[in-house]
């Protein structure tokens, strides 16, 4: 009689491709004065905002005019979850390599989390810029782009540092501009406490591409982004609780299951008076009903 060998599955997981997060965590150096700590207990803060101001002449040996100082108030609300609920059956775990808890935490995080916060991250930007460009992007116009983007940020007094989130398409475009003089370089910059490598006119504004999904959030507008162009300073990644529960299989009345729970509220805050430093460049593409109405 032949003897048939038990078969165990391989540690390795044939894994969906999908790439480290290419706005959230870049925006995590964004504004420290709001962080987590202001949200404990709780999923909304408010925050206090002055008007009135005014500058004024001094007139010596006369009464001089006063204006009272306005207080309103802007609450922000982390609005987003993350809920990870998985049964493990610990007979599977030990038939499979692969087939254990640490590999299924990772695993969701890199595709489901990420790809999550980075969509939210672009709509967020999006809802909240004051400053939207409408063009088509060419080579023939994609460096005057990036310049009038810039000049933007310069007469509107926004200090940087800033960063510039692509679409593929731009990213193209820009290197291969016409009559282009400047120099365009691969740089490493420290964003985040990680050394990218980026491309840069100037070795100013590090530009990063990414990819078209994140760009394509608002089909039901008709709305293509080209490029944000944001500083650091003005949009706050916030992740509250974020921690993971196991619940080990010995517990299970029902089975030997090992269970997963986990739950992290999320948001991109920004400030009301931050919105005009968010520029965004756009085109209009057809919404799905024009295009059915076209076929």
């Amino acid at each position: 009689m032949a003897v048939v060998l038990d078969s165990r599955d391989l540690a390795l997981v044939d894994q969906e491709f999908s790439s480290v997060s290419q706005v959230w965590d870049v925006l995590r150096e964004g504004a420290k004065s709001i962080t987590v700590t202001d949200f404990v207990g709780v999923r909304e803060v408010r925050v206090n905002k002055m008007t009135g101001f005014q500058s004024r002449k001094y007139n010596r040996n006369k009464n001089n005019e006063r204006t009272n100082i306005n207080v309103t108030k802007q609450t922000l609300v982390i609005e987003r979850e993350d809920w990870m609920g998985y049964d493990l059956d610990i007979l599977n775990q030990s038939e499979n390599g692969a087939y254990d808890v640490q590999t299924v935490v990772e695993t969701h995080i890199r595709q489901v989390s990420i790809p999550e916060r980075d969509q939210h991250a672009v709509v967020r930007l999006y809802e909240n810029s004051e400053m939207k460009v409408r063009e088509n992007i060419t080579p023939a116009n994609a460096l005057k782009s990036y310049d009038d983007a810039e000049k933007y940020m310069v007469d509107s007094k926004i200090t940087g540092p800033f960063v510039m989130f692509v679409s593929t398409e731009f990213y193209r475009d820009l290197k291969n501009s016409e009559g282009v003089s400047k120099s365009f370089t691969t740089n490493t910059v420290q964003i985040n406490g990680i050394d990218r490598r980026v491309g840069m006119i100037d070795g100013n504004i590090p530009i990063l591409p990414v990819s078209r999904e994140l760009l394509q959030n608002f089909e039901d507008e008709g709305v293509t982004i080209n490029y944000i162009l944001v500083p650091l300073t003005v949009a706050a990644p916030i992740e509250k609780y974020n921690d993971v529960e196991i619940i080990p299989a010995s517990q299970d009345a029902n089975g030997y299951r090992d269970k997963i729970k986990g739950l992290t509220y999320y948001d991109l805050i920004v400030f009301e008076n931050a919105r005009k430093a968010i520029y965004i460049s756009y085109r209009k593409t057809a919404t799905p009903a024009a295009a059915k109405a076209n076929v």
